[in-house]
C-alpha cells in the first residue's frame, strides 16, 4: 500500500504543477496543447485521462475477481467500470471539444 500511496502523491504532485502553470493570462494555444496533455482524440490511451482509465479498468476486473463479505463484488467492478467510461468518453470527448475550439489548428495529425 506503500507504493500505491506514494505513486498517487507524485501523481497529485504533478497534476498540481500543471495546474499552477494555469495560474496566469495563458493564450488559447497554450491551453489547448496543456488539455491536450490530458485527453487527445488522436490518441485517447496516451494522455492523462487514458492512463486514469487504464487503471480503473484494471481495477474493475479486481474488484470482479475479489471475495466479499455478502457483498455483490460485481456492482463494485460495474461501477469502477463506468466510472473508467465516464473518463474517457464523457470527460475526454468533453476536452476535446474544447480544445478544438480553443486551437483548432494544432490538432494533431
Amino acid at each position: 500500500m506503500d507504493r500505491v500511496r506514494t505513486s498517487a502523491g507524485t501523481a497529485k504532485h504533478a497534476l498540481q504543477q500543471i495546474e499552477d502553470e494555469l495560474g496566469g493570462p495563458l493564450d488559447a494555444e497554450f491551453l489547448a496543447e496543456t488539455l491536450r496533455e490530458l485527453f487527445d482524440e488522436a490518441d485517447p490511451e496516451g494522455g492523462i485521462l487514458g492512463s486514469l482509465n487504464q487503471l480503473l479498468t484494471k481495477a474493475s476486473r479486481a474488484a470482479a475477481l475479489t471475495p466479499l463479505d455478502g457483498e455483490d463484488a460485481e456492482f463494485a467492478a460495474c461501477a469502477i467500470e463506468e466510472a473508467a467510461a465516464f473518463v474517457a468518453d464523457s470527460a475526454g470527448m468533453r476536452l476535446h471539444l474544447a480544445t478544438c475550439t480553443l486551437h483548432p489548428q494544432g490538432e494533431r495529425p
